[in-house]
């Protein structure tokens, strides 16, 4: 699908402690409680915005190595911004990795309960290497350096214009995986890393979705009422919404397929919901 809209909107996880959580997401990253109560936590980028991530308060601890998620990537409007929370997370002390993928650069943190997070910005699309459909991606240092000097500001929260760049999972099969992000979404290819990893997207972007192996082969599918992922959402455009409701029927796992929606759990063991514009 090279046209079509597809916008990860929404990602819900369990967790087990609220105060970690609260001062993880709140008072290191500086995210927006816009509703909350004894149960759940809903966070937005900004006061005034729609939430895009949901913690699901009161969760166990995870009792096995699991399918799930390995990051939800924030997408930022530019380097100078990343560079800004660059500089707090390491005035904090917060462990943080690196890595220069040639069409974005990218940090990557974890939370307390350890669920990762890639904080990121994209590079000119017009330099992405392109060949036979696959992208050109590689993990080398990212300078430091070079990227805190972009600094404009002290960092005071996230900036206008952020989002839910891609998701990158943890399978236990990439057949079964291919199976989905191919033949269902109807997903190009972007990056073939087998056996570890596969990497998915619509529109000619360096990838939406990754599912990998690498620490996760072996493991459980999700146990939903342990910490971790359980549901994703996107929003796709009315045509795209059609041809997924028809291919939806030949898929297991559909919970609903109607004109307003369509649920259906993806290979790590989470719901996916698809709603249209």
């Amino acid at each position: 699908m090279k046209t079509a809209r597809y916008d990860i909107q929404h990602l819900t996880m369990r967790v087990v402690d609220e105060e970690r959580t609260r001062v993880f997401y709140e008072k290191v990253l500086g995210l927006v409680d816009v509703s909350s109560d004894e149960n759940h936590i809903d966070y937005a980028f900004r006061e005034g915005e729609a939430p895009f991530l949901t913690m699901l308060l009161n969760g166990k601890a995870q009792t096995v190595a699991q399918t799930g998620l390995y990051h939800v990537a924030l997408l930022f409007p530019n380097a100078a911004e990343l560079a800004s929370l660059l500089h707090r997370l390491l005035t904090l002390q917060i462990p943080v990795g690196a890595g220069d993928h040639t069409v974005s650069e990218a940090l990557y943190i974890n939370d307390f309960e350890g669920n990762g997070l890639e904080l990121y910005h994209d590079r000119d699309a017009a330099g992405w290497q392109w060949t036979d459909g696959q992208v050109k991606m590689g993990t080398d240092e990212v300078d430091a350096d070079a990227l805190l000097a972009k600094k404009t500001h002290e960092w005071s929260g996230f900036p206008v214009g952020m989002k839910i760049g891609h998701l990158h999972f943890m399978g236990n099969d990439l057949d079964v995986a291919d199976h989905f992000f191919l033949d269902f979404l109807q997903m190009d290819l972007v990056t073939d890393m087998r056996p570890g990893a596969s990497f998915y997207s619509n529109n000619h972007y360096h990838h939406h979705h990754a599912v990998n192996l690498w620490q996760s082969r072996h493991s459980d599918r999700r146990h939903l009422d342990e910490a971790g992922l359980v549901g994703w959402q996107v929003i796709v455009d009315e045509k795209y919404f059609a041809l997924l409701t028809q291919r939806a029927e030949q898929m297991p796992g559909l919970i609903e397929n109607s004109h307003a929606q369509i649920a259906i759990v993806d290979p790590m063991g989470s719901t996916l919901t698809i709603n249209h514009e």
